[in-house]
């Protein structure tokens, strides 16, 4: 198996001033785009509740995911509900949340994966003890840190935090992505230069900082290169844009080993996901090609 996502599944309940609708969420179900852009062989590891939609695990297996890594353990999925106000700004609050996905939940063929992309939406999600079994092998280790950021009160409330225990995650990742907003939450007395060169010397050789219409930046300990925002033909939905590119990143990251060109493709696998809502009708790899190639002949 080349890439295995690890995070929890959701049932997100987007509402705006003019729609309300469920849809399915989390970085494992955006992992749907892996199968498409090439993949050889993708898989999650998530658990769910008895209130998981079986459309929706119909939509995983349809997609070409393994779905040996799900688990349905418990009452309750997890359930983000995202509240967008008439100028675009959301709120959160999270209704639920799935049991703890430990290292017991790792086979031997998700251990042996080539890539493996933790990306929590709850800083509980994953047992820290995961990462020791990721990093048994000689996998490409990821994370997206946005779940380690996210507060949630007794009352479901989410707002960011400062990530306490981070020095011994990021010590044991290779590849780390962060929002730009995340990046100050986790040292806003530092510039993100300084930052991020704290981050690099704990141990990962790239990190990735995205900055929503105005593009994205990839440091690595002896670079940094800016990609451009690649536009797409319409603007329906950003849910899931950072999890498309991390993936996008890796995959490419994998087989080209080139770091501007794997930044690129991702920002294009992130184009496509603005065009429609939720993990649905992903690109495959000819149509993020054609897309980026006005950006490399530029």
């Amino acid at each position: 198996m080349e890439i295995v996502v690890v995070g929890h599944l959701s049932r997100d309940l987007i509402i705006t001033p003019d729609t309300k609708m469920e849809m399915l969420g989390g970085a494992p179900a955006y992992a749907m785009i892996a199968p498409a852009i090439g993949a050889f062989g993708a898989g999650i590891i998530s658990k769910v509740g008895s209130d998981f939609d079986a459309s929706y695990k119909i939509d995983l297996m349809a997609s070409g995911l393994n779905l040996t890594g799900l688990h349905f353990e418990g009452a309750h999925t997890t359930r983000f509900v995202n509240v967008y106000d008439a100028d675009g700004e959301r709120t959160q609050r999270v209704e639920a949340l799935a049991p703890q996905i430990k290292p017991s939940d790792f086979t031997d063929v998700h251990v042996e994966a080539s890539i493996i992309h933790f990306s929590p939406l709850s800083p509980n999600e994953i047992d820290n003890a995961c990462f020791d079994t990721a990093c048994e092998e000689d996998a490409l280790v990821s994370l997206d840190v946005q779940g380690y950021l996210r507060f949630i009160s007794a009352d479901g409330d989410v707002t960011l935090q400062t990530w306490v225990d981070s020095d011994r995650i990021l010590g044991m990742v290779d590849i780390v992505k962060l929002h730009d907003t995340e990046l100050k939450i986790i040292n806003e007395s530092k510039s993100e230069l300084s930052t991020v060169s704290s981050i690099l010397d704990l141990g990962p050789r790239v990190v990735i900082i995205t900055r929503d219409h105005r593009g994205s930046t990839i440091y690595t300990r002896n670079a940094r290169v800016d990609i451009p925002l690649v536009l797409a033909d319409a603007q329906v939905d950003s849910t899931g844009c950072g999890d498309t590119y991390a993936i996008g990143f890796l995959l490419e990251y994998m087989r080209s080993a080139n770091v501007s060109r794997a930044g690129l493709f991702a920002a294009t696998c992130s184009s496509f996901n603005v065009e429609t809502m939720g993990p649905y009708d992903m690109p495959d790899r000819s149509m993020v090609e054609s897309r980026m190639r006005r950006y490399l002949q530029a």
